[in-house]
């Protein structure tokens, strides 16, 4: 079975030399997980380099507190899922920094003290050929939104979520009591993915259940930028994608014996019901920019609104 997709779902060859993903999903769904994997699939496609890949946490972008801030972590009433605790344009900076092949610092947050702090970038990695960006909001900010090439949403149950969340939690050095985490996710983990990460999702590309359990997802996405890559460094020029827009189906039409030589049709891909596309529906939605809100209000009405339509 072959994968039919909406004709509005259409990749372009990234013109700047880089391919940018980016992956969202709830807190503990495995973000960095599934990118650690998306990132060595396409280092054995022998189209990534392994000093080219890069990969951005959107919590190394929180932006820096203020002396109030502190005293509203010191009582836990900092929310950290909040759209406003982080530095956008922090992060566009640096993916700009990224396509322009200038990259030579990253932001690191340090949760221990709160503070950030920058990561010097050896010369290799200056000029990456892939960059995958994961967090929560990753598909939150239009800003951001028209700087990916690929967007990606990973859907894993909220009950597992919360699992893998204190399970992670306590065996931390440090760890925190089983009701410390549950205070923190019932006010503020869930009621942030409710209203600002959940329905992110509509802006993805590619839905992906279960994560990196997902071979047939995962197997789709990495022979699909491999190609584009590919053909990239074959044209070093923008070409037009390898979906084709009048049947919607996955794959190169062959129009000419030259462009079918270079950018040969990839092999069908089986049980795709794992992977779904909503890109369909996308393409009516208005934007939804960052909204600024009080973050350190003490009312917790006041935090979390819906993202704007």
């Amino acid at each position: 079975m072959s994968i039919f997709l909406p004709p509005s779902f259409n990749y372009n060859l990234p013109s700047a030399g880089v391919f940018f993903i980016g992956l969202a999903g709830g807190a503990d769904s495995g973000k960095e997980t599934l990118c650690k994997v998306l990132i060595e699939r396409l280092q054995k496609s022998q189209v990534v380099d392994s000093s080219k890949a890069l990969l951005l946490h959107l919590h190394d972008f929180y932006r820096e507190l203020t002396d109030e801030d502190r005293v509203r972590v010191a009582s836990g009433l900092y929310n950290f899922d909040h759209p406003d605790a982080f530095d956008w344009d922090l992060l566009a900076e640096v993916m700009d920094d990224a396509k322009e092949g200038k990259l030579t610092r990253i932001p690191k947050f340090d949760f221990s003290t709160k503070r950030r702090s920058y990561e010097m970038r050896s010369s290799h990695v200056e000029s990456p050929s892939v960059v995958l960006l994961e967090g929560i909001l990753v598909l939150y900010s239009q800003k951001i939104r028209d700087l990916l090439n690929m967007k990606l949403f990973i859907d894993v149950d909220d009950d597992v979520r919360l699992a893998n969340r204190v399970a992670r939690k306590v065996a931390e050095p440090n760890p925190d009591t089983t009701d410390h985490i549950l205070t923190e996710y019932v006010r503020f983990v869930k009621p942030a993915f409710d209203d600002f990460v959940q329905p992110s999702k509509k802006w993805a590309d590619i839905i992906i259940p279960r994560g990196a359990e997902n071979e047939t997802a995962i197997e789709l996405i990495t022979s699909h930028a491999a190609d584009l890559l590919g053909r990239q460094q074959l044209s070093n020029s923008t070409r037009p994608s390898r979906m084709n827009s009048s049947t919607g189906l996955l794959g190169m039409s062959n129009t000419g014996s030259n462009t079918s030589s270079a950018c040969p049709s990839p092999r069908p891909v089986s049980r795709v019901s794992a992977v779904h596309s909503e890109a369909g529906s996308r393409s009516s939605m208005p934007s939804s920019p960052v909204p600024r809100k009080d973050v350190l209000s003490d009312s917790t009405d006041s935090l979390y609104k819906p993202v704007p339509e």
